[in-house]
């Protein structure tokens, strides 16, 4: 039988994936340097077209064992991805009506309203690599849905990443195709842009009428410098808005001081997580068109212009993008979860959830798995 959990042991649970995938970056470490910003308790985020951008007060519904629809991940009867869809339809029917948690999102620039007219909002894709279950691309959508204009994803491809080689950039420009082509499909334009971004987002704000600017977040100091640099650079009339889209509870609610280890910060996770740890609206069809299209991605150029090791080769194992993240889920949940609790660390003993590859690259999201996993 699959394990019982309840609140308690599955937020002991939930700690113990963090650390087995690494993404608790040390329970999402902040300095208390940066932590000295204070958000005020009726902050909202930035404005469009002279109007606040309302963000409800009351709280995202917290995890159940079905969702708000009753839709249930251990019906067999239906594909498992076709189950995620509904889960995320039965949430909202888009994001706008769905009460995004403010709490979620702080505001890093100077200049808090967006531009009375522009040509569109931009998602600076970075940390987290997907389209659905992402609070900061929902957050731009939001955004770009109040404003009525349309909605731009950009992705800067940096030509070297410490001493990341061909397995990792690989991994990560084949799951970015899958974002391009969803993107597609629900008329957002999707744009890769070779180079630094505090050197080519910028120009591309200015020269396409950009009204403001949404990324994600990494704890990180090299993803920090780059949003540090971008905030710097970007024009001082535009928004840059910032959303933890990576863990369950945000990094600046989760504590507001460094963190030693897992035990200092635990009760201060578990304690947030039934205001956190909820289902996710869908990312629709973006009903307002961009006047200049998105040219498709030329992908073996961009890879061709990466300065990296090439070497060490892709595994062979972990099928770049979302839908094979979701699917690495699905096996973890109905073959292996069974096991977690007793041989997670037995090496001898396959009961690992091995989506450590694409909660990493972002194409997977760890609230995700463990909405489903409370379920089990």
């Amino acid at each position: 039988m699959c394990m019982l959990f309840s609140l308690r042991n599955y937020c002991a649970f939930q700690l113990k994936f963090y650390v087995r995938t690494r993404h608790i970056h040390l329970a999402s470490i902040m300095s208390g340097k940066e932590n000295t910003r204070k958000r005020k308790g009726n902050e909202e985020g930035p404005v469009s077209k002279k109007m606040k951008i309302k963000v409800e007060d009351d709280a995202e519904a917290g995890p159940s064992s079905q969702n708000s629809a009753g839709v249930k991940f251990t019906d067999t009867s239906k594909d498992f991805l076709e189950l995620i869809n509904h889960a995320r339809e039965a949430k909202a029917q888009s994001v706008s009506a769905f009460k995004f948690n403010k709490k979620r999102v702080r505001v890093l620039s100077t200049a808090k309203e967006f531009q009375e007219e522009c040509d569109g909002v931009i998602y600076w894709m970075s940390r987290d690599q997907r389209v659905q279950d992402n609070w900061a691309m929902l957050y731009a959508q939001r955004l770009a849905l109040k404003m009525e204009v349309p909605l731009h994803v950009v992705f800067c491809l940096v030509p070297k990443f410490l001493e990341a080689t061909i397995r990792q950039y690989g991994f990560m420009l084949k799951g970015l195709q899958e974002v391009e082509q969803e993107c597609g499909r629900l008329g957002i334009m999707f744009h890769l842009l070779t180079g630094y971004a505090k050197e080519v987002l910028p120009d591309f704000v200015k020269c396409n009428n950009i009204g403001g600017v949404v990324t994600d977040f990494s704890p990180l100091r090299v993803p920090k410098q780059w949003v540090k640099d971008v905030t710097e650079n970007l024009p001082k009339n535009i928004p840059l808005c910032q959303v933890d889209a990576h863990n369950i509870v945000p990094c600046w609610e989760a504590s507001d001081k460094r963190e030693y280890g897992a035990r200092t910060i635990r009760n201060k996770i578990q304690s947030k997580l039934p205001e956190y740890l909820t289902e996710f609206p869908p990312v629709i069809r973006h009903p307002y068109a961009a006047k200049t299209k998105a040219e498709p991605v030329d992908w073996s150029a961009a890879e061709a212009s990466l300065q990296i090791d090439r070497t060490v080769t892709e595994v062979k194992w972990a099928s770049p993008g979302a839908t094979a993240g979701l699917r690495t889920l699905e096996t973890f949940c109905k073959e292996r979860l069974k096991f977690f609790n007793a041989d997670r660390n037995n090496p001898n003993k396959n009961a690992c959830s091995n989506l450590s590859p694409w909660i990493h690259f972002g194409t997977q999201v760890l609230q995700v798995s463990c909405m489903f996993i409370v379920q089990m």
